[in-house]
Order: structure tokens, then sequence, then C-alpha cells
């Protein structure tokens, strides 16, 4: 038995957009490059704002990876919520450098502590989006 590789390519990966919203910009740079090198296409923002406009956009979006403590007019605990009661398709992971706050389940789908390792990272974001591949062009 082999452990999965970051770098396994799938159509069902290539076709996955998530989106991080990170301040922080060595983060989110590093993070983005982990995520395309396991096949996934990135979006990325800067703050709140900046998520909520690529959200408007209606550009695809799978999931989410946002920091709590963001700019903007929302964090991104309060960014997860209003996406998972607008956009309820789109699955969210919610990271942060502190404990996390009480009020996560049933806003985010995961939590991951920072620092945190990419590689399981992936691991549950490929897990996260099985269910959806499993069920894309059945009808």
């Amino acid at each position: 038995m082999t452990a999965p590789t970051l770098s396994s390519r799938t159509p069902d990966h290539l076709t996955t957009t998530i989106l991080i919203v990170e301040d922080d910009p060595i983060l989110r740079f590093t993070l983005a490059m982990d995520l395309n090198d396991a096949g996934f296409a990135v979006r990325e923002a800067a703050s709140t704002d900046e998520a909520e406009t690529v959200l408007g956009t209606g550009a695809p979006i799978d999931l989410i990876v946002t920091d709590i403590e963001m700019p903007g007019a929302r964090n991104g605990l309060d960014l997860a919520k209003a996406v998972r009661a607008f956009h309820p398709d789109i699955r969210s992971i919610v990271v942060s450098g502190r404990v996390p706050p009480a009020d996560i389940v049933g806003v985010a789908d995961a939590f991951f502590g920072k620092p945190y390792d990419t590689s399981r990272l992936i691991l549950r974001i490929r897990s996260l989006l099985a269910p959806r591949r499993h069920t894309a062009g059945k009808a």
C-alpha cells in the first residue's frame, strides 16, 4: 500500500477550484503553489472583501480556505458563515493561529491550526470534495 502523494493529478482535481483567503502574502502564495502542484485550480484573495468579490462574480469555486483574522468588512469566520448561507454547495476550511472558536461547528467543514501541515490540508480537501466528484455527471 502506497501513501497518497501531493502531486497526484487527476481530471477530478483539474476541474476543482479553491479560493484561498489569507492576508499574509507569503502564506497565501505558498499555499497557492502547493494546491496548484496538487492539481487544483486556485483563486486568491487578500481580504474578505476581495473574497466576496470573487464569489459574487459567479466564478466556479468548490472550496474556500480562510484565515479567521482577516482585513475587510468581515472576519474569516463570518465569511465562512456567509458562504454556508448563500453558497451551501461550497465547502470551507477555516485556519487560525489561535484556538478554534466554539461556533465553528456547523459553519466550516474543517479547522486547521497554524502552522498546519499542507499535505494533511490537501488530503482533507480531497476528502471533502470526494462525494461531489463521485456524484458529478449523474442524473
